[in-house]
C-alpha cells in the first residue's frame, strides 16, 4: 500500500525533466532555421520542430508562409551543413 503521505508531485519530476529537453531541442532547432534563412524572413519563424521525417515551421503570418516554403530546399541544405539532417519535407503553418 502506498503512503499517504507521500508528495503529490514526487513522481512529475521525470516527466518535467524531458519536457525541459523538448523544450530546449525546440529552441535549439528554432534558432537554426532562423540562421539558415535569408535574414528578411528570420524574425516572422515562431518555432520549429520535427514531426517525423518532417521539418514544421511556425511563422506569424500566411504571407511569410509562403515565402519560407519557398525557401524550404536552401533551408534543408543549411540545416544539413549545421548536421541537422531533415528527410521528410519542410512544413510551413501559420501560428500566433
Amino acid at each position: 500500500m502506498s503512503d499517504p503521505l507521500k508528495p503529490l508531485f514526487s513522481g512529475l519530476d521525470p516527466g518535467i525533466a524531458r519536457l525541459a529537453e523538448k523544450a530546449a531541442a525546440v529552441a535549439s532547432l528554432t534558432v537554426k532555421v532562423q540562421q539558415s534563412l535569408p535574414e528578411a524572413l528570420r524574425p516572422h519563424v515562431l518555432s520549429a520542430s520535427r514531426r517525423g521525417d518532417d521539418l514544421v515551421v511556425i511563422v506569424d503570418s500566411a504571407a511569410w508562409s509562403a515565402r519560407v516554403r519557398y525557401a524550404g530546399r536552401r533551408l534543408i541544405d543549411r540545416l544539413a551543413q549545421d548536421g541537422e539532417a531533415v528527410t521528410g519535407k519542410v512544413r510551413v503553418k501559420v501560428g500566433r
